[in-house]
């Protein structure tokens, strides 16, 4: 006789089922949105391409080379850069710039609680009443008093994506904000209440940028912000300056484009030595079988990864792929706190910085962005952070060690 099943497995059974539908219909929801976005991106760009005066370098090396066939972008010289240690200063500088803004401020950041930041709140509002163009755009929702105190006062808020059942994928992570299309901020101002509260030491890195590499930058910026808000804004005439003669590259993808393509050829150029300081490590097959055969060939490879991290599954995974680096030969070290920020220095010549992700489900799919540097002291500033952030790490020694639960996350993602 057949076994019959009992109610209360048919009501999970149902419950499973709604969830497999609602989720799936949320991810192709998303997908047909974010398809959409590339036809309006190509139509903006479009319309803005006799607005851009941008003045490319031609140059033979191979990651900028490679870079521009891939991603249509062009190198900069005309432009420079400024770094901050400290959330303090970061915001300070930011509120200052605000405050003389003239014609507009975008802002677009992945995911931030406006009264965590109350000088930044109150410096949007006020220029928004002078009838400065003020639109703020956030991947995540805004809470609902946040979102009216900002409408009263005429700042346009919108959310980049609307279906969060599938977490972070097929989202925004860019975080910029451009100032009358003249200055540009970039820097994650992602942190929960936990991160806050803890003692664990936080390791920062935000950069303000100034010259031709903004217009490279507002393009990206102001497509998000015309797909989201679904008008049209004027692109802005930006003035030439004379600055510091440093090669800059700006890349960012698109839906289902290869950012991961960028950091491929970047591994296949060093010569000498690879240094990377991550919120995450789980790479794809091709970027850590890239790593091992570097160790093998005599290129120093160094990795560092916090302790602390928001997303349990991804934590450990990332310990997992980090020791089974160190036992080819890296030297791997766990940050004891919180590292707010990603680099990755070529040979002590690059550094690709931005709002990226080393986590295989992200990296191709949701919105990031890249910066290439070439200039001594920007390889400096990062060598010098990951040498004081050496002295509280640990270093992975018996890398064949691996717990059960490293084993089981790594699987898992």
């Amino acid at each position: 006789t057949p076994i019959k099943s009992s109610a209360a497995s048919d009501v999970y059974k149902r419950q499973g089922y709604i969830i497999y539908f609602c989720s799936r219909e949320a991810f192709y929801k998303k997908k047909k949105a974010l398809n959409k976005k590339i036809k309006e991106d190509e139509i903006y760009s479009n319309l803005i391409s006799n607005k851009l005066e941008l003045n490319p370098v031609k140059v033979d090396d191979g990651i900028y080379k490679f870079n521009n066939q891939a991603f249509n972008t062009c190198v900069n010289t005309n432009s420079k850069f400024e770094m901050f240690d400290s959330l303090n200063d970061y915001i300070k500088n930011l509120v200052a710039d605000i405050s003389n803004a003239k014609v507009s401020v975008l802002v677009e950041l992945s995911k931030v609680n406006l009264d965590d930041y109350i000088e930044l709140k109150n410096a949007l509002i006020s220029k928004a009443k002078e009838n400065v163009l003020v639109k703020f755009v956030c991947d995540s929702h805004i809470a609902r008093k946040t979102r009216k105190t900002l409408k009263q006062a005429g700042v346009k808020t919108y959310r980049f994506s609307k279906h969060n059942t599938l977490g972070r994928l097929y989202s925004n992570l860019r975080n910029m904000i451009s100032i009358d299309g003249k200055i540009m901020y970039m820097g994650s101002l992602d942190f929960t209440c936990k991160q806050k509260k803890s003692k664990f030491e936080k390791s920062y890195a935000y950069m303000k940028f100034n010259g031709d590499i903004v217009q490279s930058m507002n393009v990206s910026l102001y497509q998000d912000v015309v797909f989201a808000g679904g008008k049209y804004i004027e692109y802005p005439e930006v003035e030439q300056a004379k600055y510091e003669n440093i090669r800059m590259q700006f890349s960012s993808n698109q839906i289902n484009t290869d950012i991961e393509l960028l950091i491929i050829n970047a591994i296949c150029l060093a010569k000498k030595s690879i240094q990377l300081q991550l919120e995450e490590f789980v790479p794809t097959k091709s970027i850590m079988s890239l790593l091992q055969y570097a160790i093998n060939s005599n290129i120093e490879v160094r990795l560092m990864i916090p302790m602390k991290s928001n997303r349990f599954t991804k934590y450990f995974a990332s310990r997992a792929y980090a020791k089974e680096l160190a036992l080819f030969g890296a030297n791997v070290y766990l940050y004891d706190g919180y590292i707010r920020f990603n680099a990755i220095t070529i040979d002590d010549n690059h550094v690709l910085t931005g709002s990226y992700i080393l986590d295989k489900e992200h990296i191709n799919t949701a919105l990031q962005n890249v910066v290439i540097i070439e200039d001594k002291h920007a390889v400096e500033y990062f060598n010098n952070k990951f040498n004081m952030c050496v002295d509280n790490s640990y270093r992975i020694n018996n890398a064949k060690y691996m717990l059960l639960r490293e084993k089981f996350f790594k699987s898992v993602v």
